[in-house]
C-alpha cells in the first residue's frame, strides 16, 4: 500500500509515500532500488546536491548511500531521490517552474536546527527557485497526539525558538507534547513558503499501528518507510 498527495499526484511529477503494507526489500514504487538515492540519514542538517547529468544513476546511489546527510535536492530528471522514517516527517518538495526536487527527513534534532527551512534557502540560492512557486508534501509521522519529550528535546527548542509554546503542550506526565509537523511548517512559512502549497497529511504513525511503523510505539526493532519523489 503506497500513499499519495493529491496536490502533488496532479503535477508532472512523480511521488509517493510507502506503508509497512509495502515490501520495500526489493524495489521502490518507481521501479529498482539501484536507480533511487538515499544517503545515510544521521538526524543532522547537511544537505546532498545533484547537479549535474547522470551517465549511471546505480554509481549515484552507491556513493550517496555513504553521505551523511538528511536531504538531498536535484534538477536532474529520471533519479528517484528520499528518505527513510519511522516517526520522524518525510518532506517531499517541488518548484514545477524552475524543475526542482527535494526530499527531506525532519526529525526533532534536524527540525531545531532548521533542516527544512535550509532546503527551501539552499533551492532559491543554488537554482534560482521562488519560494511562492515551492510546493511542500508531509507525509506521515508522529503526531502531537502521541509525542510526548523530555527536557532533552524541549529545552533546545524553547532556547531556539521565542514561540516554543504553540508546539509545546504539558502532557500531564510532567513531560510535554511536540507537534513536529506544525513546527515544520511555520519555520518554511516563515522563508516565504506560501501556507496553500504546504500539504501535510496529518496521518500519526504512532497511532496508525497497521498503516505504520513506529519507533517510540514499537522500538529499536521497527521497520521503516520509505518516500520518494522524481521528475519524469
Amino acid at each position: 500500500m503506497v500513499l499519495y498527495i493529491p496536490e502533488l499526484e496532479q503535477r508532472s511529477v512523480r511521488h509517493f509515500f510507502t506503508t509497512r503494507r509495502f515490501n520495500a526489500s526489493d524495489a521502490t514504487p518507481f521501479g529498482s532500488k539501484d536507480m533511487f538515492v538515499k544517503t545515510k540519514q544521521v538526524h543532522g542538517d547537511d544537505i546532498h546536491i545533484i547537479d549535474k547529468p547522470v551517465e549511471r544513476v546505480a554509481d549515484i546511489v552507491r556513493n550517496a548511500a555513504e553521505i551523511q546527510c538528511d536531504a538531498i535536492i536535484t534538477n536532474q530528471r529520471h533519479i528517484g531521490i528520499g528518505v527513510v522514517t519511522a516517526d520522524c516527517v518525510p518532506v517531499l518538495i517541488y518548484d514545477p517552474v524552475q524543475s526542482v526536487i527535494a526530499s527531506v527527513h525532519a526529525g526533532w534534532k534536524g527540525t531545531i536546527k532548521g533542516i527544512l527551512s535550509k532546503v527551501i534557502c539552499r533551492m532559491a540560492y543554488k537554482f534560482g527557485c521562488h519560494v511562492e512557486d515551492i510546493i511542500v508534501g508531509m507525509g506521515p509521522a508522529i503526531g502531537a497526539c502521541c509525542y510526548a519529550v523530555g527536557e532533552i528535546v524541549s529545552e533546545p527548542l524553547k532556547s531556539t525558538n521565542p514561540e516554543w509554546g504553540r508546539y509545546l503542550k504539558p502532557d500531564g506526565n510532567g513531560k510535554v507534547k511536540l507537534d513536529l509537523a506544525a513546527l515544520n511548517i511555520r519555520q518554511i512559512e516563515d522563508v516565504g513558503v506560501l501556507t496553500r502549497n504546504i500539504f501535510n497529511m496529518g496521518l500519526c504513525t504512532s497511532c496508525n499501528k497497521e498503516l505504520f511503523f513506529s519507533y517510540r510505539r514499537d522500538g529499536v526493532g521497527t521497520g521503516r518507510m520509505l518516500s520518494g519523489i522524481m521528475m519524469n
